[in-house]
């Protein structure tokens, strides 16, 4: 299975199914194992965010935190954003998203990611993704976005709905890797 459909998978199964499966798609992906047994610690003392963000998260937004920071170096950037109702600000990125952006945690923790957006991004794309959104449901495209230091990179980015403990879409999980043209 392709890391991007693998990746969906993890992101939406159910948390018994999390721990195994995260550990075979990191082997399978040059990854660490080891970070799900790790991840099992204090989520302040794993993630790059300050006290007050962690204790504002919801028991289902601090879940799908600990599945990022397991995948942390899978081989596509992973971020959380929502809740769906103020506008998807962004909860968590993984260190992959950080290196292809070169923006921080800090840079982009409670903004839209819009903000990777710029003179090149196809508009076409964009409504695509806004109406994905709109109707909740995943959706993928290609499109150029730009880097913290203005450099534009071809990124292939997927929109996947989570639910939260009653089954309602509360956040979203954007799945982004670079394409080379």
């Amino acid at each position: 299975m392709a890391p991007r459909e693998a990746l969906r998978e993890l992101l939406t199964c159910d948390a018994s199914a999390f721990p195994s499966a995260a550990r075979s798609f990191l082997a399978a992906h040059g990854g660490d194992p080891g970070r799900v047994d790790r991840a099992e610690g204090d989520l302040r003392a794993l993630l790059d965010l300050p006290p007050a963000a962690v204790a504002s998260l919801s028991a289902h937004e601090r879940e799908y935190c600990r599945r990022l920071w397991v995948l942390d170096d899978a081989p596509l950037g992973i971020t959380l954003a929502g809740p769906v109702y103020q506008d998807n600000p962004v909860v968590y990125v993984t260190r992959t998203f950080r290196e292809l952006t070169g923006y921080a945690l800090s840079d982009v923790r409670g903004e839209n990611l819009r903000l990777l957006q710029g003179p090149d991004t196809e508009p076409e794309a964009v409504d695509a993704l806004s109406e994905a959104v709109e109707i909740w449901e995943p959706v993928t495209v290609e499109l150029w976005n730009y880097r913290a230091d203005g450099s534009r990179f071809r990124n292939r980015v997927s929109l996947v709905p989570l639910p939260d403990d009653d089954g309602m879409l509360a956040n979203w999980a954007g799945l982004q890797e670079r394409v080379d043209r």
